[in-house]
């Protein structure tokens, strides 16, 4: 590869490790801001996770792709270069050459298997998250006049916030526990990243277990809500709330929006395991992924998960673009049998490839930044749906203190008292009425008899 093209890869690494950055910082803010109940954040996050993970495929990218791959791998926020920072990367414990993976391609990047270096900040996330429920469930029981506030933010931690940053680690969850249990260091620091490992895939399965029994549970209430009592719908509203990152997002009359979140994370854990399980097979690889991908875009079009248009639209982008560079990567696997490619059609697939990358992280950098700011006018619009109300129940509050005070008796009982004067007048004049006409009936009929006898008293003369 000549000088020019390594500058313009090594500017297109700098600017998708940064694009990367923001695409972090904007789903960890997101899902701050949401209070960990976005189901699409966290698609966006794993879908540039595991467009990262194809480096590790030996497909024969031509050079421009390989030098694209190692320079973003260098000063990666994270051991696997996904966009969410690690902690324990910076931790050094012995001779880190030891803790490194052998295995294949992931051995040339200088894989970690160290689980806490692969996935010690989603595990600090989870603990934190446990620690902070346990304290405002104490808070709770002991502030009752502020239980509603606690209540709040207990929502958050209680579940949405581990199922949320277990959603959003999926990939690297599944590739740390495949680094660890393929090759742990049976030392004090090896042995207790292998125990954390099995606890954190104990705990993932506990998690995936309530998910679903809770999306159960919504279903029938959903579905029974007609003819529910209102204690029932109220005693139900706290669990709904707790888990609303499972129904939030999704459509709950299907079977793919109900159980969307077990989906996608087999899904993941599938193509995961494809990559890494299977590396003297990149034929193979490529084409188990086409196929898993084509069933995961045939689910999102028939099965239509997502209540919004646009999550739906940005889910769909991220399984198009994964499809392209997995076409891209099955002819690079090819013209490494058969060399059908010359070196510039060769280079400039290459670049198409690069290009998809970027796509990628600009599609989902939008996606993290509309969701915020829309997440950001919904919250200001019911604030001030709320603030409406409130001034009209405090104006109503006013005119009924206004009525129980003295002038206000007063006023009150002088407009009874001119309403029923005037009642009175329409009553009497009505009824005034009524006899000025039966008198002139009278008289008519008094005048007609005077008139008849006249007439008799002529005719009789």
């Amino acid at each position: 590869m000549d000088d020019r093209s390594t500058q313009i890869v090594s500017q297109i690494s700098s600017s998708v490790q940064t694009t990367a950055s923001v695409v972090g910082a904007g789903v960890l803010g997101g899902q701050a801001i949401i209070g960990g109940t976005s189901n699409s954040l966290a698609s966006s996050t794993n879908a540039v996770h595991l467009l990262l993970l194809l480096r590790y495929i030996d497909a024969g990218y031509p050079p421009n792709v390989e030098s694209f791959f190692d320079m973003t791998s260098r000063n990666a926020p994270s051991n696997d270069s996904s966009i969410i920072p690690e902690v324990f990367l910076f931790v050094r414990v012995g001779n880190l050459s030891q803790y490194q993976s052998k295995w294949y391609r992931f051995g040339e990047y200088k894989l970690s298997v160290n689980f806490l270096t692969n996935c010690g900040t989603s595990v600090l996330i989870c603990f934190f998250s446990l620690v902070m429920s346990g304290i405002l469930m104490i808070v709770k029981k002991y502030a009752k006049r502020k239980s509603a506030l606690v209540d709040n933010i207990l929502y958050r931690f209680k579940w949405n916030q581990i199922l949320s940053c277990v959603a959003n680690n999926q990939s690297k969850l599944a590739l740390g526990w495949f680094l660890q249990f393929s090759g742990t260091v049976f030392d004090a620091y090896g042995i207790s990243n292998l125990i954390i490992a099995v606890l954190s895939l104990l705990g993932v399965a506990i998690v995936i277990v309530v998910s679903v029994n809770h999306t159960r549970w919504n279903w029938r209430v959903t579905r029974d809500k007609l003819f529910l009592s209102r204690e029932a719908i109220k005693a139900s509203e706290p669990r709904q709330k707790q888990y609303a990152f499972v129904v939030n997002d999704v459509v709950t009359e299907t079977s793919v929006g109900r159980y969307f979140f077990v989906l996608s994370f087999a899904k993941v854990l599938l193509i995961v395991a494809i990559i890494f399980w299977l590396p003297k097979a990149p034929i193979a690889q490529i084409y188990l992924l086409l196929f898993t991908n084509i069933f995961f875009i045939l689910a999102l079009l028939i099965g239509k998960p997502y209540k919004e248009l646009e999550k739906q639209l940005a889910m769909l982008s991220n399984e198009i673009i994964m499809l392209l560079q997995e076409v891209l990567m099955a002819v690079f696997a090819t013209n490494k049998q058969v060399k059908f490619l010359s070196y510039t059609q060769w280079m400039v697939m290459g670049w198409i490839f690069i290009g998809l990358i970027l796509l990628s992280l600009v599609v989902n950098a939008f996606v993290a930044i509309f969701i915020i700011i829309k997440a950001l006018v919904i919250s200001w619009r019911n604030k001030k749906k709320k603030s409406k109300r409130l001034r009209k129940r405090v104006s109503q509050s006013v005119i009924r203190t206004n009525i129980l005070t003295p002038q206000g008796r007063i006023k009150k009982h002088s407009s009874r008292i001119v309403r029923n004067r005037n009642q009175f007048s329409t009553i009497l004049g009505s009824s005034f009425s009524r006899e000025i006409k039966s008198l002139k009936l009278k008289l008519h009929f008094i005048v007609a008899c005077v008139e008849s006898e006249q007439l008799h008293f002529k005719f009789s003369a």
